[in-house]
């Protein structure tokens, strides 16, 4: 079997410093613009004690590997960020405690890169998505995300509601957040082993996906808006998960 390591191009200096942090051998070469950034500099000083190749570039380089992106003139070629399989859910499944990201339908990178992000900070133990019909984890995503890729686990599957279904045999209650619910989001008393399914914007979540969660939950708002950005939703409802939890935690 050929076990070739793709490598990718991340740019951006909190994405950088993140995964300086958590894996640096994975890393061949970082790339910088002479900078006065502070952030920059202990980037390119923590590089050097780890042997890391520096290579200046202009500002070209920059502009034309990274269009419309904030690289902030330091990037770095690396190996490509695993995407998990549904297998590793096997280990997380005896937790006592969990609480898992599923996001369904949603294809803007920028979108899930603002959701890992709230992921992380909620403390989620890992984001699923389904192979097709959804944005996977990409350089963009990375960026977006600001380092929280490298924290949390993302686990790519084949058939959503299937693993769905299989969270739910092994003690996970499913919320899914659906418009059409009658209970708000908190109101609801969550439980300890869970997942939460965020549908996109304009579609929410698919009727066989909802049909298979065990409550639907809705953000009240007001009415001058129709929905919420996925990745707001998703930060709301984590949050209120995370609030829950630190609360129970405290009465024990």
């Amino acid at each position: 079997m050929n076990n070739i390591v793709k490598k990718e191009l991340v740019c951006g200096i909190n994405a950088v410093s993140q995964i300086i942090h958590v894996r640096p051998k994975s890393i061949e070469t970082i790339f910088f613009h002479k900078s006065q950034n502070k952030r920059v500099k202990n980037i390119i000083e923590k590089a050097s004690k780890l042997r890391i190749d520096i290579i200046e570039k202009d500002s070209l380089f920059f502009e034309s590997h990274f269009t419309n992106q904030n690289h902030q003139k330091v990037a770095i070629s690396c190996n490509q960020r695993i995407e998990e399989n549904e297998q590793f859910l096997e280990s997380l499944l005896n937790k006592k405690e969990l609480t898992i990201l599923i996001l369904e339908g949603i294809t803007d990178p920028h979108n899930v890169g603002a959701c890992l992000r709230s992921a992380a900070g909620a403390d989620v133990d890992a984001v699923i998505v389904p192979k097709n019909r959804s944005c996977h984890l990409t350089p963009v995503v990375r960026k977006i995300s600001t380092g929280a890729s490298e924290l949390i686990p993302f686990v790519v599957v084949t058939n959503l509601v299937r693993t769905i279904n299989k969270l739910q045999k092994n003690g996970l209650i499913i919320y899914g957040a659906d418009l059409s619910a009658t209970e708000s989001h908190d109101e609801v008393e969550y439980s300890r082993k869970k997942g939460i399914v965020i549908g996109s914007e304009d579609k929410g979540i698919r009727k066989l996906t909802r049909d298979n969660c065990d409550q639907l939950v809705k953000i009240n708002m007001s009415e001058r808006i129709e929905s919420l950005n996925a990745s707001v939703s998703a930060g709301i409802l984590l949050f209120e998960m995370r609030r829950q939890i630190k609360i129970n935690s405290q009465q024990i």
